[in-house]
């Protein structure tokens, strides 16, 4: 019974603790003052946990704030320190894989990209790009931990990447691997999770509570955030959009497996298309705006298919938003304009229908969001 009442208060410590910092984090530029009037938390307190944050470095003072009406000292604003530590990203997928080290604010210091394939060497080849960068970067003694999205099943818990039929990754211990092999912490998600996350710290998922995040590239993925959280459903596999089924034509297809296409991407994505005209769907996208009516025909039926899969996930989770990412998405207002006229008929739910404002980076934004979370106790 001691033992729990001395561990309240601890626990109520470090609860407050990770509340002050993500409000520093996110407002910039704040006073003691106004962080208690926020967080409803004594200023005793709050200065208690300011001089913590203060010797740890995570934190700095920086300049006066405006005195109050009263007029008095002026208080002395403190501001988040993105130079505190660094973070390591990587997000791998089916055909390359963008790392990059980032500060804590989530600017990308120094990135490499990196072609990847079926192979078994593909994880060396990653490892060693990797030490490389951080090598290049000079800042391997100030690493706080590294985030990597997988495109497949992941089990977070475990670190563990289940099914990644595009790189054939079975029950690979991800997390132990790379922990054995840099020495700091290891925080693993599917690649659109993480791609998610980085549009809900910097990119257009800022404002929104729940929304959904849809990647249309060579296969079709989502991730799903609902109250602030990703939502992963049983099995670490809520958003696997491209399973979704369009029409009765699936039930004579073949068997869905994990190894293969879904119904959805077998007809929307850029893969798809690319198996129907030989082609890969940028080209199709510019041959259609300079007046192709064959790829003017391919494009309107991928269109008709994406806002049909697109709707029906509007209906089940009445999202505020939803973000399309992936190759497809910078085809920019090509694809947007007839999407969203196409949406607007099907689905009487109003939901902001929106292209990814970070593009090929936000996969890494959102690992290096991970370990701001885990690691730092910071809330986006």
């Amino acid at each position: 019974m001691i033992k729990a009442t001395k561990a309240i208060p601890e626990l109520l410590k470090e609860m407050n603790k990770k509340t002050i910092l993500s409000l520093i984090a996110k407002q910039k530029v704040i006073s003691r003052a106004e962080i208690s009037n926020i967080t409803r938390v004594s200023k005793a307190t709050v200065s208690s946990i300011v001089e913590e944050l203060l010797k740890e470095n995570i934190i700095l003072e920086q300049g006066e704030g405006l005195s109050t009406k009263q007029g008095g000292r002026k208080p002395i604003n403190l501001a988040f320190n993105p130079t505190a530590g660094y973070i390591v990203s990587v997000d791998i997928g089916a055909y390359k894989c963008l790392m990059a080290i980032c500060d804590l604010c989530g600017n990308i210091l120094y990135k490499n990209l990196i072609i990847v394939k079926q192979s078994t060497q593909t994880l060396d080849k990653i490892i060693t790009s990797l030490k490389e960068l951080i090598e290049k970067s000079g800042l391997k003694e100030k690493i706080l931990g590294i985030g990597i999205g997988i495109p497949g099943i992941t089990d977070i818990k475990n670190g563990i990447a289940i099914s990644v039929p595009e790189l054939a990754w079975n029950e690979i211990p991800i997390r132990d691997i790379f922990e054995k092999e840099f020495g700091v912490n290891v925080f693993l998600d599917n690649n659109v999770n993480m791609a998610l996350l980085g549009e809900k710290w910097l990119g257009n998922g800022k404002e929104y509570r729940n929304f959904v995040f849809i990647s249309i590239g060579h296969g079709i993925g989502g991730g799903i955030m609902i109250n602030n959280k990703i939502y992963r459903g049983n099995n670490y596999t809520a958003g696997e959009f491209g399973y979704l089924v369009l029409s009765k034509e699936a039930l004579n297809m073949k068997k869905f497996t994990l190894d293969q296409y879904g119904y959805f991407e077998s007809v929307a994505s850029g893969s798809a298309i690319e198996k129907r005209v030989q082609i890969t769907a940028k080209e199709v996208f510019e041959n259609a705006s300079n007046g192709d009516i064959a790829a003017e025909e391919l494009l309107n039926e991928m269109i008709d298919y994406l806002s049909m899969g697109i709707s029906n996930i509007i209906s089940v989770l009445s999202p505020e938003g939803v973000i399309i990412g992936g190759g497809v998405s910078k085809a920019g207002e090509q694809l947007l304009r007839p999407l969203k006229e196409r949406i607007g008929k099907l689905s009487p739910f109003n939901s902001n229908i929106q292209l990814s404002f970070l593009g090929d980076e936000a996969g890494v934004i959102g690992c290096a969001a991970t370990v701001l979370t885990n690691k730092c106790g910071i809330n986006l």
